[in-house]
């Protein structure tokens, strides 16, 4: 209670300033400003419900970017998953400070026009706020942030989403920043003391893409790099091993034999294997790892959450039991029975309301999925706290809210959020610890007791490097 009390006051301070900041933005207007700024909180009806059932507000139009219908990229689950949860926001949590969500949905094929033309409609449709579950290109958010719209990013995977002001990578694990770096700090110190194995090769295929390839070489080659000794870093384990060699192997999205990558894989003999992809991609390069005589007990392997679908785990049988997925504090995919407290909390309203605000069975245990539903009720969470402070719900006060946050206020199926300690040059990551889970065939069960991962200080202190080097 003493951190979330914390938090209120210092919305309570942010939102007084924006007020004072439009009181005296536009002298011209005299004293009509003045008038809009008075410290008594709304009390017209058009504000609607604020704390619980249906919204009746006036609609608070949200943007969502999202690639769907492109082989080299489609994941539609996460606008699915959204517009439950919006739904579910409107019908039951009040909406946005009793203004109901206007979801504006642009879906986008995977080029940078398709990228700007999304973005430039959506200015065009009057959106207060966009979130961007995840772009190839980052190009989208200087047209957005140049029109006054701040950008909530779900899964960040561009030097855009790292570094662009006005933004707040909000996604669990921080998309590529927390996963990556937390899968190379799992791999290369947990691993060992998991697996009873000494982990000094290790194989990262790369997904063949242009966010792939920055997140492989600033965050997995990079990092893997520091801990060599090969790249200079400020965190704890640079230079700590240098015997450690690695290989990057791309693999280009919907490719429809991968044995060749594979086999480059293979043959390097790593004690451990990381990957991170779209989730067919994910199990088509485990079907042709299995072909080549690999399994889970061989060599240990650990996807991204990105990976996760358990329709298709299910599907690969005994060649998916064992292996490792990253997930986050408070996962949503969790068992129920497993976990308690704010996570049990979290996974039954995902789990439940999910489904029954639209998201179907195939759909509901993709990682993709829960993260769609997790952005959408983050944005609830700060919108939660700008009311109780007495402040009006719009796409200003929801980025003051963002930017307030300080890793006190518990958030909806990640960890708490701290954008105000975004580290630099990552700048609009707001999340980075992860954790890890393992597939027994029926579930995910967690590692390390469900302990949380933080792989940023293998960066922290470095250039960027978004290309090879």
């Amino acid at each position: 209670m003493r951190s979330h009390a914390k938090w209120l006051r210092l919305l309570a301070i942010l939102f007084t300033f924006v007020l004072v900041t439009a009181a005296c933005g536009d002298s011209d207007d005299g004293d009509t400003d003045a008038a809009q700024t008075d410290d008594a909180p709304s009390t017209d009806d058009s504000v609607g419900a604020s704390d619980t059932g249906e919204a009746t507000g006036e609609p608070i139009k949200i943007g969502f970017q999202n690639p769907e219908g492109d082989p080299n990229g489609s994941f539609p689950e996460y606008s699915a998953a959204a517009r439950a949860a919006a739904d579910y926001i409107n019908t039951e949590l009040g909406g946005l400070g009793g203004r109901p969500i206007e979801l504006v949905v642009c879906e986008m094929a995977i080029t940078p026009d398709d990228s700007q033309r999304c973005a430039n409609e959506l200015v065009a449709e009057g959106v207060e706020l966009v979130v961007s579950s995840l772009n190839f290109f980052g190009n989208h958010i200087g047209i957005l942030n140049g029109a006054g719209v701040p950008v909530i990013v779900g899964t960040p995977i561009t030097v855009a989403d790292f570094t662009s002001p006005d933004t707040f990578s909000i996604g669990a694990g921080g998309g590529c920043f927390g996963v990556h770096t937390g899968m190379v700090q799992f791999v290369t110190q947990d691993l060992p003391g998991v697996e009873g194995i000494d982990v000094n090769r290790v194989a990262v295929p790369w997904a063949d893409t242009p966010p792939g390839v920055v997140c492989y070489y600033d965050l997995e080659s990079k990092a893997l790099d520091v801990i060599k000794g090969v790249i200079p870093g400020t965190g704890a384990l640079a230079g700590s091993n240098p015997n450690l060699e690695h290989i990057g192997v791309p693999v280009l999205p919907a490719s429809p034999d991968v044995t060749p990558q594979a086999t480059a894989i293979l043959d390097f003999n790593p004690d451990a294997i990381i990957f991170s992809a779209q989730g067919s991609d994910c199990w088509n390069l485990v079907d042709a790892l299995g072909r080549l005589g690999w399994t889970p007990q061989d060599i240990p392997l650990v996807l991204s959450g990105a990976c996760t679908d358990f329709t298709a785990m299910a599907a690969a049988g005994d060649l998916a039991v064992g292996i490792y997925l990253s997930s986050t504090e408070n996962g949503l995919l969790a068992p129920l029975g497993t976990v308690s407290g704010q996570h049990l909390d979290n996974a039954t309203v995902y789990q439940t309301k999910g489904a029954e605000y639209g998201v179907n069975q195939d759909n509901l245990f993709k990682g993709f999925s829960a993260q769609g539903f997790a952005v959408m009720m983050a944005i609830h969470e700060i919108a939660t706290g700008i009311s109780a402070a007495g402040g009006e719900v719009t796409g200003e006060s929801l980025k003051a809210g963002f930017a307030a946050t300080d890793g006190s206020q518990p958030s909806f199926g990640g960890s708490p959020l701290n954008c105000s300690s975004a580290p630099v040059p990552y700048v609009a990551v707001c999340s980075a610890p992860i954790t890890m889970t393992q597939w027994d065939g029926e579930q995910l069960v967690p590692v390390l007791g469900g302990a949380t991962i933080v792989g940023t200080d293998l960066v922290a202190g470095t250039e960027l490097m978004p290309g090879p080097y």
